[in-house]
Order: structure tokens, then C-alpha cells, then sequence
């Protein structure tokens, strides 16, 4: 998740997110307290499957697979996304899928069912801010496709840029921002602030150096935002701060409205057992934490184990949300089958150079949807609150290795 290490100065942050603290989302039930039995990650035997996905076009048709590089004149944001080993797809314009839509609609599924075993399972992205509105490009690629003898289309019935997409946004209850009080400013303010005002909930991960790192909490805490800030420009998710959290809450979080601290941890090598992590962990008084499901990369928690993290060292509950990747295929996991390969199966396209052990994945592709529910699936057996899903910007490496203009 690289970020750019250009950094605000801290009085102008807080100037400029003052105006955003909004309205939080409606009061919500508590979330149910699971029995304390373990279950696999696999998913329950019980359990209802995840909704089939429906049949989605193949990506390249038969006749248009050659392939160039891509320019190299591409945006710095774009080559740290694609790495420098991204092809272009030689696709005609009219047949060019709309890949935004296609992420939208694997996190539409997956809410879906999610919803449907508890309505207050907690969906949050990391990044996708751009999914939210109807973009430019869709735009450009609705008019490509639309026959050239058609009679103009009516302005009521074509979707404009900037148009609010309803179905998708209604199935997550916030996002994380990649970098914003560190960092460049990639969302931009007014959008930021219109899209809080329907509810959903803004959280931010941070790198920021050690003397920016309490500017960076204020900000985040006087703008009504969540956040992770730490001091690790290597953002490796792998520690736990000394200090407590800013702001410490000492109420009960039962929905993602009513937090105010997080604490990202996704790395635990550092540990030298799964209960010495857990008991860490536990000693913490974030209102959320978001984890990985396993220790180590190969010692799945269970049921009675995540119940145990639902509380702060205060006493009072919090959430715990699991990371899931949507996009990438990741080698040490416990889907992966030893004669995997890029092109084999057919929907794992290429190594991502900056994730080592992880695969750019057609994330569409049936095959790999499935893989996606049963971990989802299994995400919520293990009683977990909610989750947060990585890779929704993966649509881009697709997108500019299909330029429509």
C-alpha cells in the first residue's frame, strides 16, 4: 500500500477537516456475542452457502488477446498500483468491461449474504473511494457501446458523472482512506464531506513521522474520523503504539458509528505465540481492531478467541473486524494448490511485484468469487464483527491496461 511521503503541516489539516465532522449513522441493536466453540475458517457445515455469483463476460475475447506495454509516461499513483510488468490488453473499445462495476458488484454480493446472517455485520473498504459516484470513464464506456444507429439517448434515462451509486454504497457501512493526514490529499474535501453525509462512516490509516503523529490524532479526532497512525513508513502493520489510544473511549462501540480509535495489526511474526499476541491484543483499549484470521500465516483463531478480543482492558465491547483481500491470490493460504501458477488456473494473470507471494487476480471470475465466499463465509462462522476489504482498487490495473481515449 505505498503512499507518497509528502506530509500536511498539522495546523493546516486541522483547518481544513474541521468542517467535516458530520452526523454518524443511525443507533443500531447490539451485535450478538457468540458461543465460545471453535469453528474452521472454511465456513460452518450449517451455514448457508454465499450467493452464487452470476456469469460475468470473459475478459478478453479470442480474437483481440495481443498484448504491448503500456506507455511510459504514466501517472507515479498508477505505476505504484501496476509495477512496471503491466501489459496492455488489446480489446476493442465497444467490449471493454466496466471493471468499477464489476468490484461493485463482489462487495454487493457479499453484503447480500452477509446481511442476510446479520444485519449488523460491519463492511468496510480500504480504498475504493472512487466506486461510491459514477466516473468519467463509465461514462465514456456506456457512449462506446451504445449502437450507432441508436437514436440519442434522453438525458433522464443516461447516468451522469458524479452520480451517486446507491446499491453499492448501501452495502458497506464505511471506508478507509489510504493516507490523508500524512499524505497527499487524494479525496478531494467537498467530495469527502458530501458522500459523510449519507452515512457512511470515514476511518484512515497514517504513516506519519514520530513528531506528526499526535497532530495527526488531533486532526483525525476534531474531523469526527477513525484512524490508524502510526510511525512505520514501511507500513508493515506489525505493531502495537506504547501509547494509549486518542481518543480512549471508555463506552461500549457496538456499531462502527460509535467508534472513535483503531488499531490495524495485520502482521504478527513479531509474536512469539498466538496467546502471546492475543493477550496483547487484549490489553488494548481501541474501540476497533482489525486483524488477520490467522497467527503466523497458519494458525487460524477461533470462535472463542475472537469473542475474547470483543473486549477493551476497560471492559467495555468493541469491534473486531477480519482483512480480506479481494483481489489477490495469496500463496501461503489455505486455498493455494502447489502446482499454482500465473495462467494456471487461467484467472491468477500476473505476480504483483510489490506484495511478495501475492497474484493480480481477474477478480470477477467465478472461480475465484467462490474462493472469496467461503472465506468470507468462514470470516463470519468465526464470529468476527465485521471485516474490512483490501484490493477494491484493483479494478485500476485493468482499467489502464484498457484505455478508452
Amino acid at each position: 500500500m505505498p503512499i507518497k511521503t509528502r506530509f500536511l503541516y498539522p495546523i493546516v489539516a486541522l483547518g481544513l477537516l474541521a468542517a467535516l465532522a458530520g452526523p454518524g449513522r443511525a443507533q443500531q441493536p447490539a451485535l450478538r456475542t457468540p458461543p465460545p466453540e471453535a469453528v474452521d475458517l472454511e465456513g460452518g457445515e450449517n451455514e448457508p452457502p454465499p450467493r452464487a455469483p452470476e456469469d460475468l463476460p470473459e475478459l478478453v475475447p479470442e480474437d483481440a488477446t495481443a498484448i504491448k506495454p503500456l506507455p511510459p509516461e504514466l501517472p507515479d499513483r498508477t505505476r505504484e498500483l501496476l509495477g512496471d510488468t503491466t501489459t496492455m490488453l488489446e480489446i476493442p473499445l465497444n467490449q471493454i468491461p466496466n471493471y468499477r462495476d464489476y468490484m461493485r458488484m463482489v462487495i454487493e454480493d457479499l453484503s447480500v449474504y452477509a446481511r442476510k446472517r446479520d444485519p449488523n455485520f460491519t463492511m468496510v473498504t480500504f480504498g475504493g473511494f472512487d466506486l461510491l459516484t459514477w466516473s468519467q470513464r463509465e461514462y465514456d464506456l456506456a457512449e462506446l457501446k451504445r449502437p450507432e444507429t441508436a437514436a440519442p439517448a434522453a438525458p433522464e434515462t443516461t447516468v451522469p458523472v458524479g452520480y451517486y451509486m446507491r446499491r453499492y454504497n448501501q452495502s458497506i457501512n464505511g471506508f478507509i482512506l489510504d493516507g490523508f493526514f500524512c499524505a497527499p490529499v487524494r479525496v478531494p474535501l467537498v467530495d469527502l464531506e458530501a458522500v459523510r453525509g449519507q452515512g457512511l462512516k470515514t476511518l484512515s490509516v497514517d504513516h506519519c513521522p514520530p513528531q506528526s503523529t499526535a497532530a495527526a490524532f488531533a486532526a483525525a479526532a476534531q474531523a469526527g474520523i477513525v484512524a490508524h497512525v502510526d510511525s512505520d513508513i514501511e507500513k508493515r502493520f506489525d505493531r502495537i503504539p506504547a501509547a494509549r489510544p486518542n481518543p480512549e473511549n471508555p463506552e461500549s462501540v457496538v456499531h462502527l458509528s460509535d467508534a472513535k480509535s483503531m488499531l490495524v495489526l495485520l502482521n504478527n511474526r513479531g509474536f512469539d505465540t498466538k496467546d502471546k499476541w492475543l493477550a496483547t491484543l487484549q490489553q488494548t483499549n481501541f474501540d476497533v481492531l482489525v486483524v488477520d484470521t490467522f497467527f503466523n500465516g497458519n494458525q487460524a483463531l477461533t470462535k472463542k478467541e475472537v469473542t475474547m478480543l470483543k473486549h477493551k482492558k476497560l471492559g467495555s465491547r468493541r469491534l473486531v473486524l477480519a482483512w480480506l483481500d479481494v483481489s489477490h491470490a495469496i500463496d501461503g493460504s489455505y486455498y493455494w494448490q502447489r502446482d499454482w501458477a500465473v495462467g494456471n488456473p487461467s484467472w491468477i494473470n500476473a505476480i504483483d511485484p510489490t506484495r511478495p507471494g501475492q497474484y493480480f487476480v481477474e477478480f470477477w471470475n467465478p472461480a475465484w468469487k467462490a474462493i472469496v465466499g467461503r472465506t468470507f463465509a468462514g470470516i463470519m462462522d468465526l464470529g468476527f464483527d465485521g471485516v474490512v476489504l483490501d484490493g477494491v482498487e484493483g479494478y485500476r490495473r485493468w482499467e489502464f491496461a484498457t484505455p478508452v481515449n
